[in-house]
């Protein structure tokens, strides 16, 4: 008996239902901001050509025009051997780096995500806005170099995905998993972090310090909980430690209020302010905001970093004295 052969809408349908649901809706949020962003173009491994230039030792003769080198005048100043360069997307190598401690596995209210979910959305949309222009990307710490290959994406969103299980079997090590550190990133490297980045000021001044002696280029992407920038709670408030060692009842949280909000204010302004001395970006972002808009400004901060430091690599970052301490911590709730 003849089967009828299955559509290619319910094909599509089984095809996605295999998908990470991350990947599903960063593809979504990169559908949206690729709209509103530009590629970059500069000499690189492209189809399109872009200029000549004279052959130096160590260029391949396979890049050789011999038919623009024949043409040049031997008695004039433009003489010799030409290299045909083409443009490209720019494809270099960028590394992605998400915070994965107990504080980012938390929402004040259930009709937001948590800041877990909306760092892993935002890195791999970016991945897949970067990968779509030619840059190879990958997670710190995750054992696979950078790849600009479509299958990277579905790695990338499988290790994402896999990222909060991790932590879970690796209880009392939580330190590690904070801040950057501990990741072995070449020299003028470009990575972004993603994190809620409320450890306190010093132990990140460390911690950046020697990323900072490596000439990386970093972006710092700052994923807060809305409650975690107003103390929106009235009343008698117990509030609890991400990771449940310790907790601290307010009989009054109103009359503490503004003095937070200072606080918090402080902590962020001091961060911005220390991670520029080294020509770094730090970018604030709520959950409680729509993610495209700060996926825009990321990426096309990236896209104009990545082509200046064509022309700038070997520039030592400036060095200044820092800023002073403040910190800042994760705000969770229980009315008692």
């Amino acid at each position: 008996m003849y089967k009828r052969a299955p559509s290619i809408e319910s094909s599509a349908e089984k095809l996605s239902a295999t998908l990470p649901p991350l990947l599903i809706e960063a593809e979504r949020v990169a559908a949206t901001v690729f709209q509103g962003a530009h590629g970059r173009r500069h000499v690189g491994q492209g189809d399109e050509f872009w200029q000549y230039r004279h052959y130096s030792p160590g260029d391949s003769p396979r890049k050789i025009d011999w038919r623009r080198s024949a043409k040049s005048d031997p008695n004039s100043e433009n003489a010799g051997i030409f290299i045909r360069q083409k443009e490209w997307e720019s494809a270099q190598s960028l590394w992605l780096w998400n915070n994965t401690a107990p504080g980012m596995d938390w929402a004040s209210d259930k009709k937001l995500v948590t800041k877990k979910h909306r760092a892993s959305v935002l890195s791999l949309a970016l991945a897949q806005l970067l990968i779509r222009g030619g840059e190879k990307v990958a997670l710190a710490g995750a054992g696979i170099p950078p790849s600009n290959s479509r299958k990277n994406l579905y790695t990338i969103a499988q290790q994402l995905e896999n990222q909060n299980l991790e932590r879970k079997n690796n209880e009392g090590k939580h330190p590690e998993y904070e801040l950057p550190q501990g990741h072995r990133f070449a020299q003028n490297a470009a990575v972004v972090c993603f994190s809620d980045f409320l450890t306190p000021l010093s132990e990140q001044k460390q911690v950046f310090a020697n990323l900072a002696h490596k000439n990386l280029r970093v972006w710092l992407v700052q994923v807060l909980d809305p409650a975690e920038m107003n103390l929106p709670y009235t009343g008698r408030v117990k509030f609890q430690q991400p990771d449940g060692d310790g907790e601290l009842l307010h009989s009054d949280v109103e009359s503490i209020r503004d003095l937070y909000i200072d606080r918090i204010r402080a902590h962020n302004k001091d961060l911005s302010r220390l991670v520029k001395k080294w020509g770094w970006n730090h970018i604030l972002h709520t959950t409680d905001k729509s993610p495209e808009s700060t996926l825009l400004t990321l990426y096309r901060s990236i896209s104009e970093r990545q082509n200046a430091s064509t022309q700038t690599r070997g520039e030592s970052p400036n060095h200044t004295e820092s800023e002073p301490e403040t910190s800042g911590g994760n705000v969770g709730s229980e009315h008692a």
